[in-house]
């Protein structure tokens, strides 16, 4: 079984059940709702989905809502697109546009930003495919020269690099999905354009308004800005996902890998979750197999040690969404065959019994050949912690409840079986190896830890080498 969890954009090429099936089949772990996409009845198809893979395929499936964010686009076109000829001129105008931007002027869905723009900055539109240049500037408008040719349809996203939008960090739009997301009790929340660890702050007291203060926050890493405060967002997040379209856009594509490290080596160095994302195997949208390089991308996120690799347009707009999942499995699980993690590079903070207990779970499975580690776990957190020291052996949690299971879908490692209320140390281990017999094929002779609490109250405090 892979270790490295797979986040599943769901668009309409997924949202049939013998698709969105088959993802489930193929590795997915967990299911992202886009807010900047989805519309009402297409998230309740997306959680009808779930329910289903939940119900029929005991499938321990979670569900990531994912804000828009401050994002910057254009204005809708008329005929929901405009041609860009390249060394022609286009003006962006402070008005509001909306609908009537044209091949001649165009608008932004922020105002007052016009007169931030000076003569020679470089606007990137579309995920940075087309750049205008700013070389005049007017009384409420700029002109820009279009340095290459294209057809850009309406809402296309927008950087500008070195501009920092003055804008409030949560927006009416994005209070309502975030809402909308603990109504549903959604188990992850993706909060796009994070700036600040103050972001991050302002949407957890959000959460905690709308009746949800444990919603596990997953910060996207997208900006200069970000990277500049990224100690600090990782200090206040669950998880960084590491955004690398709109961030390789506005810091230049050539600084991505030495970010995307440093990215991981915080998270790693905090105990906190990563995602690696975006065009891990874009090629697929179209293509029956990848290329040689976005096998390589994927397998390098396993051997860094992501918890989670994340398909975008591949799983929702893609012609091949299920190969697409079944090939990062299977480039998953042949990396982690011959991948060790360097301990060095993996803290759990904390110094109490029960993460010095996890910390002697994962050096005895440095040492012995464990199967597995079994955490018996309330909360999650003892697994998490395990799985923040990447052992070599598998971890299997069991919990009391979906919820709890649901948590740890997203987490490197970490399998899951709800079962009753245990009472004694022996039915915790007997609970234990009963749960891996059913996710692993255990032999006799072979060797598993169990770690848990007695009495259950208590916090965890024994770990036992139980022999099959």
């Amino acid at each position: 079984m892979k270790k490295t969890k797979i986040i599943c954009s769901i668009g309409p090429a997924t949202q049939t059940w013998e698709k969105f099936k088959g993802l489930v089949e193929a590795g997915m772990n967990v299911a992202r709702i886009n807010f900047s996409h989805a519309t009402l009845e297409e998230r309740k198809t997306v959680e009808g989905l779930v329910a289903r893979a939940r119900k029929e395929l005991g499938a321990n499936l979670a569900i990531l809502y994912d804000t828009k964010g401050p994002d910057l686009r254009t204005c809708s076109f008329v005929n929901d697109s405009i041609e860009l000829v390249k060394g022609n001129t286009i003006r962006i105008v402070e008005e509001d546009l909306q609908g009537s931007g044209d091949s001649g002027r165009i608008s932004f869905n922020y105002r007052n930003l016009v007169a931030k723009l000076e003569i020679g900055q470089v606007i990137l539109l579309d995920d940075g495919f087309y750049k205008l240049i700013v070389v005049a500037k007017e009384k409420d408008s700029v002109v820009c020269e279009i340095q290459n040719a294209g057809v850009i349809k309406s809402r296309r996203g927008v950087c500008i690099p070195g501009i920092h939008l003055d804008v409030p960090y949560v927006s009416e739009k994005d209070k309502e999905d975030i809402e909308y997301a603990c109504q549903m009790d959604g188990d992850y929340l993706a909060i796009s354009f994070v700036n600040s660890a103050e972001n991050v702050r302002e949407v957890r007291d959000l959460c905690r308004q709308y009746g949800k203060p444990n919603m596990p926050i997953v910060s996207k890493v997208e900006t200069q800005y970000a990277m500049d405060h990224l100690e600090e967002i990782v200090e206040a997040s669950d998880y960084i996902m590491i955004a690398r379209g709109d961030l390789g856009i506005e810091t230049g594509v050539e600084n991505l890998p030495l970010y995307q490290q440093r990215m991981i080596d915080a998270c790693h160095a905090q105990g906190k979750g990563v995602i690696m994302a975006t065009q891990m195997m874009t090629s697929m949208k179209h293509n029956i197999r990848p290329t040689n390089a976005e096998v390589t991308d994927v397998s390098n996120a396993v051997l860094r040690g992501c918890d989670a690799i994340m398909t975008s347009e591949e799983t929702t707009i893609g012609e091949y969404p299920v190969e697409t999942i079944q090939m990062m499995s299977q480039i998953a699980v042949n990396t982690e065959k011959i991948t060790k993690y360097n301990s060095k590079e993996y803290k759990l903070l904390g110094t109490d019994i029960h993460n010095t207990i996890a910390k002697c779970a994962v050096e005895a499975s440095k040492d012995l050949p464990l199967k597995a580690i079994v955490a018996s776990t309330r909360s999650g957190k003892t697994a998490m912690d395990i799985a923040s020291l990447r052992p070599n052996s598998l971890i299997v949690a069991t919990v009391l409840d979906e919820k709890v299971a649901r948590s740890l879908a997203l987490k490197w490692g970490v399998y899951t079986k709800v079962v009753s209320s245990l009472t004694t140390t022996d039915e915790i281990v007997d609970s234990g190896v009963l749960a891996t017999k059913e996710i692993l094929d255990l032999k006799e002779k072979d060797l598993i830890a169990v770690i848990g609490s007695y009495p259950m109250h208590e916090h965890t405090n024994f770990l036992k080498i139980e022999e099959i």
